[in-house]
């Protein structure tokens, strides 16, 4: 992935893509930041959780943006977040995570609220990247609840 945000920012540099330029390098900044404090090179799993820093954080500046009345700005960061969305893998639904909720809750034998940590570490482990935390936090919760 690293390499492939290289390449691309080559590839935005010839064809003077100035928006995406500026979200490549920032990208390249954060991974590299992250490199430099773990002192070794990333892996493909720390690399994804990085991008998905940058996109959380552009979601929060987005919220602030609409909330300032500034939709233009907001649009902006939309655009970077999908910019960075294509170097993510894609995220599961919410059908395949009720699936795997469903399939995990199944092996325990008297599923409760006190099994939702150990439950969510277990998905986390198993699903990784591919599963938005809060999403799964909110159907795990759901599902131990009846």
């Amino acid at each position: 992935m690293i390499k492939q945000i290289d390449n691309d920012i080559i590839a935005a540099q010839r064809s003077k893509d100035k928006a995406r330029l500026t979200v490549l390098r920032s990208l390249k900044s954060a991974l590299k930041y992250e490199e430099i404090k773990v002192k070794k090179p990333l892996s493909e799993e720390e690399a994804i959780v990085v991008l998905q820093g940058q996109v959380k954080s552009r979601q929060q500046a987005i919220g602030l943006y609409i909330q300032g009345k500034r939709p233009e700005l907001a649009e902006i960061e939309q655009k970077e977040i999908d910019i960075i969305g294509s170097y993510l893998p894609q995220l599961l639904s919410e059908e395949e995570l009720v699936a795997e909720v469903d399939l995990a809750v199944q092996e325990l034998e008297k599923p409760s609220m006190k099994d939702m940590g150990s439950l969510m570490k277990t998905l986390k482990e198993k699903l990784g990247s591919r599963a938005d935390g809060k999403t799964l936090s909110m159907i795990v919760r759901a599902k131990l609840q009846f």
